[in-house]
């Protein structure tokens, strides 16, 4: 009875203090939010984990690229810086075959100029020269011509010098006096370099075997073409050299001597050339690509 009377009041005090219910749900409630929580921060590491791995392909792939591109561009770059230093190279050996021609003309008491950057012989009107609107060559330059002529052959006839050219050609020009003629000053000055192609070559004699000289630089052609060509550029490339008259109107009329002349012209035979265009194209793309990948790598950045 005694112990039935402490029981009830015990149950009776529970009943009359609810606070220990509700501090149990509250437990209950934050172990839950809790939980909650770390299942949210769980999956959002997890999100995270994804995109960052997602992000570090992407660099790596990116940084492949990269190193694909650097890669391509040092090679193209030596390749190019190779066969810039074949065409230097060639240039070189050019210069020395038209200083050495000049030289030879020298020792004869022919003084010839080397123009143009070093790629054109020009024979100057104390040597050779036409009368206006004539094209034959008169007596007094026959010496001169014939000099010029053999040391050319001379020159050419080594296989060492043929091996860097691809034309040689002789040029004739008339000066801006107006020919009315048929054909004009074209005609004129293409029959200029005719005349003194054949005043070497029709003729027996030092020069004639110009005409068989092949070009050497053609590798593994079936077919040499003939090193030597003629070509007339009317008055279209004057000399600049001032005529001996003052006035622009009788300039004209009369002619500039100068110009009325013959151009012994060299091309260099280069595959370092057709090489380059090829790496034109190639700089190109790589352009466009290395472009590409800037923006690809800006756009990570931000």
């Amino acid at each position: 009875m005694f112990g039935s009377r402490i029981t009830s009041q015990t149950h009776r005090s529970e009943e009359e203090n609810p606070f220990l219910l509700s501090f149990s749900d509250l437990m209950a409630s934050l172990l839950a939010i809790f939980i909650l929580a770390l299942i949210v921060m769980m999956i959002q590491l997890h999100l995270q984990k994804k995109e960052l791995e997602k992000e570090r392909e992407n660099i790596r792939v990116t940084t492949e690229e990269l190193l694909e591109r650097l890669k391509d561009i040092r090679e193209t770059q030596d390749s190019i810086n190779s066969a810039i230093t074949g065409i230097n190279l060639r240039e070189k050996s050019l210069s020395t075959l038209l200083n050495g021609i000049r030289e030879d003309l020298e020792a004869k008491g022919i003084e010839i100029i080397v123009a143009e950057n070093g790629s054109v012989l020009r024979i100057p009107e104390e040597a050779l020269t036409f009368e206006s609107g004539k094209f034959e060559i008169k007596g007094e330059y026959h010496s001169s011509a014939d000099a010029i002529g053999y040391v050319l052959l001379t020159s050419l006839q080594r296989t060492e010098n043929r091996k860097i050219l691809d034309t040689v050609f002789i040029e004739g020009h008339t000066d801006a006096a107006p020919n009315y003629q048929k054909m004009g000053n074209w005609g004129l000055s293409t029959y200029r370099a005719i005349s003194l192609w054949k005043f070497w070559t029709d003729t027996p004699g030092n020069c004639a075997q110009l005409k068989d000289l092949k070009a050497a630089a053609q590798s593994g052609a079936t077919d040499q073409k003939p090193l030597i060509s003629v070509s007339g550029y009317a008055e279209t490339r004057p000399t600049g050299k001032l005529p001996p008259s003052s006035g622009q109107t009788d300039t004209i009329e009369k002619g500039n001597s100068a110009d009325r002349r013959i151009d012994i012209r060299f091309t260099l035979a280069s595959s370092e050339k057709e090489n380059l265009e090829e790496l034109k194209g190639k700089v190109t793309e790589l352009r466009t690509k290395t472009q590409d990948l800037i923006e690809r790598l800006e756009s990570h950045g931000k």
